[in-house]
């Protein structure tokens, strides 16, 4: 009764529960990763999570790693919390849900290990791409100029230029804000965001931290917002959690004798 009254009071049940805590550790070649994460609160198919992590291998990562747009990540492990009503009404009445996914990112566009390249790095790639080719915006600008040549009279290049900004700043991927360092644990991480749409409630949050000159660490926060109505009920306890997440972060260098015997 006590926790249904709690609940009722900050308006949602779910998301992280710190009470049992969870380490993960793995190793990434010389270092070992430990980061506290609580465990799903949905039903999950069960599956083996990997030990060791060559990050410096390109063989590795060209085998293991999986592509979503710009990224390319080979994934640590994952974790989702759902965030739900207190009193459930429906099939589908998901507040939304926050992620967890550390994983594992190379490049050899700069040196990793430098901050200033890395933070301009992250959030250019991201530009490049959806300006690219097969970016959004690049299709958003083709499909306005097919609809304003289609028939006379002609369109003006200003105009023309107008109307595919105006479309891409509507509906397309705007530039992300600069990424900005943070602090955990004595160690300096590059951070910046990712917003779903313009509606700015639906978000990415990553955090990066160099390994090598070419491989970096990223844990990704997702928050998937189902219902933005009820989004300021639990946002405050998902940035919390992120925060809590992240101080729990450690990376530790393995002696090498002891690297030996692992292997």
């Amino acid at each position: 009764m006590i926790k249904f009254i709690k609940n009722l009071h900050r308006g949602f049940i779910g998301g992280p529960d710190f009470s049992i805590p969870a380490e993960r550790v793995v190793l990434l070649e010389n270092k070992q990763l430990s980061i506290t994460v609580p465990d799903n609160n949905m039903a999950v198919v069960p599956k083996a999570i990997d030990k060791h992590f060559p990050y410096n291998s390109q063989a590795w990562f060209k085998e293991h790693a999986q592509t979503y747009l710009q990224h390319e990540f080979v994934i640590i492990f994952t974790k989702n919390w759902l965030y739900l009503p207190v009193i459930s009404v429906g099939t589908s009445s998901e507040y939304g849900m926050l992620s967890c996914q550390p994983r594992i990112k190379q490049t050899s566009k700069i040196d990793v290990t430098d901050l200033e390249a890395l933070s301009h790095f992250v959030t250019q790639e991201y530009e490049d791409f959806h300006n690219g080719p097969n970016g959004i915006n690049t299709e958003i600008r083709k499909g306005v100029k097919e609809r304003l040549t289609k028939y006379p009279p002609p369109t003006s290049e200003e105009r023309l230029k107008k109307e595919m900004d105006g479309w891409v700043e509507a509906r397309g991927k705007t530039p992300l804000l600069p990424a900005k360092k943070q602090e955990f644990n004595e160690r300096i991480w590059v951070f910046y965001q990712e917003f779903k749409n313009n509606t700015k409630i639906s978000h990415t949050n990553f955090y990066c931290l160099p390994l090598s000159a070419t491989s970096f660490l990223e844990i990704e926060f997702n928050y998937r917002v189902d219902r933005y109505d009820k989004y300021e009920k639990w946002s405050k306890h998902a940035e919390e959690s992120e925060r809590r997440i992240m101080e729990s972060v450690s990376l530790t260098d393995i002696p090498e004798e002891q690297i030996n015997l692992l292997n």
